[in-house]
């Protein structure tokens, strides 16, 4: 049997849906239409534009759809089958500059169940942000939260851009409270790769404020989010406010994992803080964590930095007993044994380095491992 393509039977049933359509209907409809408010800062052309469309007549919303459907009836008829006429319509609008009509269309698509691929969401998040245009940003994230598309390291850098250029608190925490009402029976990726990209453009206290509000909904937390605030508060030196977290962290029954003590022990290793260091290295065995890789790497370095040479050298023949050595133990032990005055050490160790440079683990060889690794300590 024959059967009619996705854009004919949209065509076939918006045209049926307008001859229905009655009088309340109609104004219920045009009281929908999209509303845009500009952030403090937008003076650009372009979002001067998108207001001065949205504030023109509510027809407007109709005269988009009825042109989109023209459309997708010429596409139809020329014997398209997917969804690609209507995401190729949506980016030229986007490449245009109209992005209000962009999303009228891509709202109308979801009612519709039609589906473009994640580049045309992108694309819109990505000249919406670059419009500081939040409000249209924010509808495009949420009709990519709600269709069956996963959203992509682009996806968030572009959430990262676009709260950048918002310096309005209440409108990042009015977005925060919409995705938490999309994604509350979810796992807490979403909110947790927008902490991570936001902090990682530089925007530390905007991942806060993130942060902050989460905490008001304990369920949308999670120990990978904690693992990210850690993470930033480590690098921007807030010893105090990271330990402050952590007490936090166990007091919500969110229990450290060997990423947790790896970013405690690598941030307080920067800081110079060896005594933190130990506590927290102590702390992992005493709970069945094995420590890694990057733990003895960053515990040695904070040794020698601090001048135990001793210890430090204890500690390298204990983790080879345990770990493949990497080219970062060696250099970081053999640059502190100089810096300490034990260059004949440091060269017996560089000569031990070279001897064994083809089984040395590697940067190739760092993945991340979110995992713990846990066991039963003997006795």
């Amino acid at each position: 049997m024959w059967r009619l393509s996705p854009a004919a039977a949209l065509l076939r049933r918006s045209l049926a849906a307008t001859a229905r359509l009655s009088v309340p209907r109609y104004l219920m409809r045009a009281l929908l239409v999209v509303q845009v408010q500009p952030t403090a800062r937008t003076n650009s052309p372009m979002a001067v534009r998108c207001l001065q469309q949205c504030g023109s007549d509510n027809t407007d919303d109709d005269r988009v759809i009825q042109a989109f459907k023209r459309c997708c009836s010429t596409s139809a008829s020329s014997g398209v089958s997917d969804a690609s006429p209507c995401a190729a319509y949506v980016e030229n609008l986007c490449r245009s500059g109209n992005l209000v009509d962009a999303v009228r269309v891509l709202r109308h698509l979801h009612d519709e169940q039609i589906h473009v691929g994640l580049h045309t969401f992108n694309m819109l998040l990505q000249h919406t942000a670059e419009a500081n245009i939040f409000t249209l940003f924010a509808k495009v994230f949420r009709y990519l939260l709600l269709s069956e598309l996963t959203p992509d390291s682009t996806s968030y850098m572009n959430v990262a851009l676009a709260l950048q250029k918002l310096d309005d608190c209440e409108m990042i925490l009015k977005f925060v409270r919409e995705i938490l009402e999309i994604t509350h029976s979810r796992d807490a990726t979403v909110m947790n790769r927008i902490i991570f990209a936001t902090a990682k453009y530089g925007h530390i206290d905007k991942s806060l404020v993130i942060f902050e509000e989460l905490k008001k909904y304990e369920t949308s937390l999670d120990v990978v989010t904690f693992n990210t605030v850690l993470d930033m508060l480590g690098k921007a030196g807030r010893v105090d406010q990271m330990l402050g977290e952590v007490k936090l962290m166990e007091k919500l029954r969110h229990f450290p994992d060997i990423v947790t003590y790896n970013t405690l022990i690598n941030c307080l290793r920067r800081l110079g803080r060896l005594d933190l260091c130990k506590r927290f290295a102590l702390e992992m065995v005493e709970r069945g964590i094995t420590p890694d890789l990057r733990t003895y790497t960053a515990l040695i370095d904070s040794f020698g930095r601090s001048g135990h040479i001793t210890e430090a050298l204890e500690m390298f023949h204990e983790m080879k007993k345990l770990h493949q050595p990497s080219v970062y133990v060696y250099r970081a032990l053999t640059s502190n044994l100089k810096k300490a005055g034990h260059f004949e050490l440091a060269q017996k160790l560089t000569e031990d380095m070279n001897s064994s440079a083809s089984e040395l683990i590697g940067p190739e060889d760092f993945k991340p491992n979110n995992k713990g690794i846990r066991f039963r300590k003997n006795g």
